[in-house]
């Protein structure tokens, strides 16, 4: 027998419609750690339920999944459809959304109207037409130039051919073949939601005026004629991938104090060769400038002006070059091969687990100079058997997990046949994480707070083991250099001041301004 939905659950569904749509995510973050949370979120309270009941259910152009009291359109099955109209009703219960990009293989669709019970889409599920099967070799565009409600549609409205909440507040999306250069908001509109602005191929310039409060992820992605874009005072905040893969930008202005780009910002941004990034920014993103035009290898690691935002894959040693002042959410994580890591006292800002071990990677030292140590940081990189914290008073987020308390790491070649591995595995190798540092100084109450072994670092540069660091030393370290007939150094390694292993002619210089710097403060 056909179910029949009753007029009081159309109107149960239109009333929970009035809640934010499903389209209008608020994905606003910028670090992929909120990120993840707002997915987890919005996970929590999945539609339709994944762990829910349907049947797939055809009539005429389109395949639905059918649930207790709703339908989701899944598939549009032709086409070679021009305009699609999506029906209020499929098995006798209203359409309320649509699930992954139903129209992705409809190449001539220019056209889309939504039924008033429509609520729960993403926009860029909704107007994509560029989905390529696997093999293919097409380079398909966007082709819808049109998206439509009636009047009476109690979520949203269309104004200027753009989609928009009701209350005009929320701009939803622009449908991406719409000829549209320049981008205008009305003065009601304060947000940009997630793809709002996804692949509008003849989108040049995107002023955003003042009364926007908030760009969400996305929102001006794949534009790949966009060459302008300037966000208003109101925008401390730049949402993740929100100028992903926008190839002809080569200017971007801030009016506000930016203090976070968010992640994959500015993925594949080919012409943006010449970015500032403003100096109040205090975290950048995963991956918010790969592949674009303003990166600068250096040393097997990627820089933007003084930020390391990544690195080469295979690179062995991280030195980071001294006046970075950031480096970047998950810059260095799960890189196989590093095995040292040098930061030094100039960074200010370190992204979430922008030091992580990978699983099969080697045992790696980490030599740490900065003034502050979050909680993140560090407490993935489980392959650094040696963490050297430099600053005495060095601010240690308090908590168990800023630094681990043993490493894991499987070393090449090694196997275990008792440890139960399967073939082809290799056996982990575990062991206390010591960490390195002055007496009396923050390190050393870190490691006895938490447990952690400790070894004290002797003073750079003390040589011959006296207890602070000498003119003797100098002298002594120029004597071995010279290959002076019984030189000989107790602590040879407190004089590799650039801490690449061995000595030579710049560790006598370091010493040196070492030194002298002590002599101007009366050290």
């Amino acid at each position: 027998m056909k179910r029949i939905c009753s007029a009081a659950v159309c109107a149960a569904l239109c009333a929970a419609a009035l809640l934010p749509p499903f389209s209008a995510s608020a994905y606003d973050a910028a670090t992929y750690e909120e990120y993840s949370a707002q997915l987890k979120q919005a996970e929590a309270s999945q539609f339709p339920d994944p762990e829910a009941d349907y049947t797939v259910v055809t009539e005429g152009d389109f395949e639905y999944h059918i649930y207790d009291e709703f339908a989701v359109l899944s598939e549009c099955r032709n086409t070679a459809l021009t305009e699609a109209v999506i029906p209020a009703e499929a098995g006798g219960l209203p359409v309320v959304g649509c699930l992954d990009t139903p129209f992705g293989f409809c190449r001539s669709l220019t056209a889309i109207r939504l039924p008033d019970c429509f609520a729960h889409f993403t926009w860029y599920n909704l107007v994509d037409t560029m989905v390529t099967r696997l093999g293919s070799t097409e380079e398909p565009m966007p082709t819808v130039s049109e998206v439509t409600v009636s009047g009476s549609h109690p979520l949203f409205t269309v104004s200027e051919g753009m989609l928009f909440s009701k209350d005009m507040k929320t701009l939803i999306g622009c449908p991406p073949a719409m000829e549209v250069k320049a981008l205008q908001l009305p003065e009601e509109t304060d947000t940009i939601g997630d793809f709002a602005m996804y692949a509008c191929m003849l989108l040049e310039t995107a002023i955003v005026p003042e009364h926007v409060q908030h760009i969400n992820c996305s929102a001006f992605a794949a534009c790949l004629n966009l060459k302008r874009a300037e966000l208003p005072t109101g925008i401390t905040s730049l949402a993740g991938d929100t100028f992903s893969c926008c190839r002809s930008l080569t200017d971007v202005t801030f009016r506000g104090e930016l203090k976070t780009i968010g992640f994959g910002a500015f993925l594949q941004c080919e012409a943006l060769t010449d970015f500032q990034i403003p100096e109040t920014v205090t975290y950048i993103g995963k991956a918010a400038f790969d592949e674009a035009g303003c990166v600068e290898p250096d040393g097997g690691l990627l820089y933007v002006q003084n930020w390391a935002v990544g690195s080469e894959e295979h690179i062995e040693r991280a030195v980071i070059r001294k006046g970075t002042v950031g480096i970047a959410e998950l810059s260095f994580l799960a890189l196989s091969s590093l095995t040292y890591i040098e930061v030094p006292a100039s960074v200010k800002y370190l992204g979430h687990l922008c030091f992580g071990a990978s699983p099969a990677g080697a045992a790696t030292v980490l030599h740490f100079r900065g003034s502050v140590l979050p909680e993140t940081a560090i407490s993935a990189e489980k392959n650094a058997t040696d963490i050297y914290l430099y600053d005495p008073d060095c601010v240690i987020f308090d908590s168990a997990r800023t630094i681990p308390a043993e490493y894991r790491y499987v070393p090449d070649g090694s196997a275990d046949p008792g440890s139960g591995l399967i073939i082809g595995e290799t056996a982990p190798v575990t062991g206390d994480i010591v960490i390195h540092g002055y007496a009396g100084s923050s390190a050393e109450a870190y490691a006895a707070k938490y447990e952690r072994s400790f070894a004290v670092i002797e003073p750079d540069g003390d040589i011959d083991c006296d207890g602070a660091c000498r003119l003797s030393d100098a002298v002594l370290l120029q004597k071995w250099l010279l290959a002076c007939p019984g030189t000989e150094m107790e602590n040879w390694k407190a004089c590799d001041l650039d801490r690449n292993g061995k000595l030579s002619a710049a560790d006598l210089s370091l010493l040196k301004r070492l030194l002298t710097a002590q002599e101007s403060t009366g050290a």
